[in-house]
């Protein structure tokens, strides 16, 4: 049935979401690449070979596949000790694609929310195998008003702490959309939430040209942040936990380079930015 389903199932998508490619073959083949961030997302490469050769396409540049791998690691690790501390808590994937995290922050206690596009959780009906009567998918569209409301959560979720990802999704949204997003969960998520999303340096904004996988799509970067700081700075209620460059994952030397430039820059050129939810 899902030979039947997949088949065509990619270039039915728009641009941005059609992102989500970047991932999956990041995060399914990217360890042949960088083998110490390998994630073993079994998930992935299930979904890759049910999707067939055409979704290989997208992928056309190494620093695509390790900015998805390194990113990955560094939200299993941020994830699974936000769950040792909330072992009965909440993830929620805020444009979550293809992706499965789940599958690692799995506790036997917690719960998962996956939310995207309704093409986008029509897409991941046919192609992601069930694994958890513990995870669930839910259509939303970050940029309309209202959507935290139309989140799938119980109410006595919607008042303890949320681990709460949005990976690969701001910088395609305008500056108006992206504080629109932020204030939607700063104004609505519980205390002591913590939100990891990514942000690349505004230097990108309008050169998706310099990201062949990203310009394959046809998406283009929109927003963009000089630091984490900046992006906590977008609510009042969010307060820098950590921030994390992609720098690290090339070693010291990248991170000498990155810090001698930050004087023109204002910080990372790709980086992820840990936030937490404090009282209102």
């Amino acid at each position: 049935m899902k030979q039947d389903i997949h088949v065509n199932a990619a270039p039915l998508l728009g641009p941005v979401p059609s992102t989500l490619l970047i991932s999956l073959v990041a995060r399914a083949r990217g360890s042949s690449l960088y083998p110490w961030l390998d994630p073993g997302d079994t998930q992935a490469q299930q979904m890759l070979q049910n999707m067939g050769d055409q979704a290989l396409a997208v992928l056309q540049d190494h620093p695509s596949v390790l900015n998805v791998l390194w990113r990955t690691q560094l939200i299993k690790q941020i994830g699974a000790a936000f769950f040792t501390h909330y072992p009965q808590a909440h993830g929620v994937n805020l444009g979550a694609g293809l992706s499965d995290y789940f599958q690692w922050l799995n506790n036997g206690q917690n719960h998962w929310l996956d939310v995207d596009l309704e093409d986008v959780v029509i897409l991941r009906h046919a192609l992601l195998p069930w694994h958890s009567e513990a995870a669930h998918d839910g259509s939303v569209d970050l940029t309309q008003p209202g959507w935290w409301q139309q989140l799938p959560l119980n109410d006595d979720d919607k008042h303890k702490p949320l681990l709460l990802v949005c990976e690969g999704v701001l910088m395609y949204l305008t500056p108006t959309q992206v504080k629109a997003v932020i204030r939607e969960i700063g104004d609505n998520a519980p205390e002591g939430s913590e939100l990891v999303c990514d942000f690349m340096t505004p230097l990108g904004i309008g050169h998706a040209d310099l990201a062949p996988s990203v310009a394959s799509t046809g998406a283009e970067f929109l927003w963009g942040a000089h630091n984490a700081l900046e992006v906590a700075r977008l609510h009042p209620r969010l307060e820098l936990l950590s921030q994390h460059t992609v720098a690290e994952a090339y070693g010291w030397a990248s991170c000498w380079t990155e810090m001698c430039m930050t004087p023109w820059t204002g910080g990372p050129m790709y980086g992820v930015a840990h936030l937490q939810l404090s009282e209102p």
